[in-house]
């Protein structure tokens, strides 16, 4: 690869976002400054979704192609984030593998999707084994899983063992500072 002629293909990014009452304060405030940071590092021609779970997990932006005007439109769905619910994770997490299959299909170009937790599950499965299988089974379908763990609550054991499956990748940022 060569510095000066590489250029990355085009992002279809999924933001799945935990929007549990665990999230309340600080650790939602992170989770909209990482998802407005990465915003402005989407260019052209990507496209971002976000799917929310607290007790059930919902689309809360459909594939949406990134162009000029669509950037303040983005920032506002970021900005309209509010925490309550419980932490139905596997929900979450299923329905933003089902959103990067959808969109992919019709994408040419790179599907990750982007986990934001404080990863404290506590509807629905909550062992490793189920989200291992999940990331497992995106993976061989080349859909990448990016867990961003935020807050001083975050407990990384189960976000460790998911990043560790091919494509995965772990981040934490305990404040905004970070």
């Amino acid at each position: 690869l060569s510095a000066d002629t590489w250029r990355r293909r085009p992002l279809n990014l999924v933001a799945v976002v935990d929007k549990s009452g665990s999230m309340a304060g600080e650790p939602l405030t992170l989770v909209r400054a990482s998802l407005e940071s990465a915003l402005r590092y989407l260019r052209d021609g990507d496209q971002l979704s976000i799917v929310l779970y607290g007790d059930r997990a919902h689309i809360h932006l459909s594939p949406t192609p990134i162009r000029g005007a669509s950037r303040a439109v983005l920032r506002r769905q970021i900005d309209e984030i509010e925490a309550m619910g419980s932490t139905a994770m596997e929900a979450g997490l299923h329905l933003g593998y089902q959103v990067a299959r959808e969109s992919a299909a019709e994408f040419d170009g790179i599907t990750r999707v982007m986990l934001f937790t404080d990863e404290q599950p506590n509807v629905g499965n909550t062992d490793a084994e189920s989200f291992m299988a999940m990331a497992g089974a995106a993976a061989a379908e080349n859909i990448g899983l990016t867990t961003i763990g935020g807050g001083v609550q975050f407990g990384a054991e189960l976000a460790t063992k998911i990043s560790g499956v091919r494509g995965g990748s772990l981040f934490f940022f305990g404040n905004a500072d970070e």
